[in-house]
């Protein structure tokens, strides 16, 4: 999820130096309604894997389009192949061992530390592009608006006064600050009149489950929406609180105001979003930052961010 929106600043930077290109987007098959009505994406390619048959009818249906420039900005073997297979007569790609090759235009690693989306602007350079485009979006639809709020109105919110959102979940352990300091916010949050709505991924019922046990407020239990239903309950939200995962880039991307709390990942890389937008970063240097670990029996990282500490972020947003 996070990678597919932190090249949307790349796709708007694509239409406004290029008004009338005809933009592709081709992205695995569960991310791909991210990017349904965006305004810089003319048609979406979904591609799985394992299914030669798919496969053969992906590379058939981007043939037919004759493209003029094509961009590899996720630099796998098999994207690389993609590339290739399209047609396309400039091939823009990263300079990989092996797959350059198949590319006529190579971004080499000049070894500077960037955003992700910094690196992926530099993708555009071989056009004679250079942008400071850092923009996440995500085109929501006015009924999808609207059904957020009437959902919110169902459960028991108030649309039009703040809604704090909590995302304590993440693929990987290592990256989820504790359940009973995700608890113990969600009371400082209700305690000072705000209203605090839990968001969740497949599969983490039980972690939501067990943070829900701890509080001393009544929370509504929360539910698993589709993801573009998901973006746009967020976009209600005044302020999103999540870990180091995907829907915390959605945050941004449908005008959120974010609180990202980082553990072991680079939030220099991963987090580029502006605090004078209101955006946040929660992170605490440790002898081991930047880990990358998937689990992790320490946590020293999370250990140092405490529940005072990320209250006074969202209080800090709130004001912006």
């Amino acid at each position: 999820m996070g990678d597919v929106i932190l090249t949307t600043p790349l796709l708007g930077t694509l239409r406004k130096t290029f008004p009338d290109a005809y933009i592709g987007y081709l992205t695995e098959a569960p991310f791909a309604e991210l990017l349904r009505n965006h305004p810089h994406v003319d048609q979406i390619f979904t591609s799985g894997r394992g299914d030669n048959l798919a496969t053969g009818k992906l590379v058939r249906a981007l043939h037919r389009t004759r493209w003029d420039v094509a961009i590899d900005l996720f630099g796998n073997p098999r994207s690389a192949l993609l590339l290739f297979l399209s047609g396309a007569r400039m091939r823009i790609g990263g300079d990989f061992r092996g797959r350059k090759w198949l590319y006529t235009h190579r971004i080499s690693d000049d070894g500077q530390r960037r955003s992700a989306i910094d690196y992926h602007l530099r993708y555009l350079t071989p056009l004679g592009i250079i942008s400071n485009n850092r923009t996440t979006h995500i085109e929501l639809s006015t009924a999808e608006v609207s059904e957020a709020r009437a959902y919110l109105t169902r459960s028991g919110y108030d649309p039009d006064q703040p809604i704090i959102g909590l995302h304590p979940g993440a693929t990987w352990p290592a990256k989820r600050w504790f359940p009973e300091r995700f608890a113990a916010l969600a009371d400082r949050l209700m305690d000072a009149g705000l209203q605090v709505l839990f968001t969740m991924g497949p599969g983490e019922e039980p972690l939501l489950d067990g943070i829900l046990q701890r509080t001393q407020h009544t929370f509504a239990r929360p539910q698993l929406f589709e993801l573009r239903a998901l973006a746009a309950l967020v976009q209600k939200m005044a302020v999103f609180v999540s870990n180091d995962c995907g829907p915390m880039h959605l945050a941004p991307a449908v005008g959120t105001r974010t609180v990202g709390i980082f553990g072991p990942g680079e939030p220099d890389i991963w987090f580029p979003y502006d605090e004078a937008a209101g955006h946040r970063l929660v992170y605490h240097t440790v002898d081991c930052s930047h880990c990358h670990r998937d689990f992790c029996d320490k946590m020293d990282c999370m250990s140092a961010i405490t529940v005072d500490h990320v209250f006074a972020k969202v209080l800090s947003t709130l004001k912006v």
